[in-house]
C-alpha cells in the first residue's frame, strides 16, 4: 500500500489489525525507474504479522509510489522460483519495467491497464523473510 503519511497509516492499521512494524526510517535507494537511475528517498515498513505481509510505501512524486488517487492495494508481489522467465514472459506480453535494470530478475512491471506487479526472485525473497524473522524474535524478546 502506499500511504501519502506512511506515520498515521502504520498507527491506523495497528490500532485497527493489531500490526506491528519493521522498517519505515527513510533511505536512500538508487534505483532505475522506468529505464531512468535515480536517487530516491524512501521509506517502507512491513508488517511482522504474516505470511501475507503488508508493505506500505510513503508516497515519493514522479515515481511508480507517487500518491494515490484513492486509497487501496498498490502493487502484488510474488516470489517466482524463476522470477526471470515470469518477468520476460510479462514484458513480451506488453507489461513495462517500472522498477529494475533490464534484464533484472526482480522488479516491478506495469501492465498496459496500469496494474502494477512486483516479482522477487528466491534470494530477494529469502533476504526478506530473514529479516522480519529477525525482527519479529526481537520485537518477542523485548530488545526492539
Amino acid at each position: 500500500m502506499v500511504a501519502e503519511d506512511i506515520d498515521a497509516a502504520m498507527a491506523e492499521l495497528s490500532a485497527a489489525l493489531g500490526l506491528t512494524w519493521c522498517g519505515g526510517k527513510p533511505a536512500e535507494m538508487d534505483l532505475v525507474i522506468f529505464g531512468e537511475e535515480r536517487r530516491v528517498t524512501m521509506r517502507i515498513a512491513h508488517s511482522l504479522q504474516g505470511p501475507p505481509h503488508v508493505e506500505l510505501i510513503q508516497a515519493a512524486p514522479d515515481t511508480p509510489w507517487a500518491a494515490p488517487s484513492a486509497p487501496g492495494v498498490h502493487h502484488l508481489c510474488y516470489w517466482s522460483e524463476d522470477a526471470g522467465r515470469q518477468i520476460a514472459r510479462l514484458e513480451a506480453a506488453g507489461w513495462r519495467r517500472a522498477l529494475g535494470p533490464a534484464g533484472a530478475s526482480t522488479g516491478y512491471l506495469l501492465s498496459p491497464s496500469g496494474a502494477y506487479v512486483e516479482i522477487i526472485d528466491p534470494p530477494l525473497h529469502d533476504r526478506l523473510s530473514s529479516w522480519i524473522a529477525a525482527v519479529r524474535e526481537k520485537a518477542q524478546s523485548g530488545v526492539v
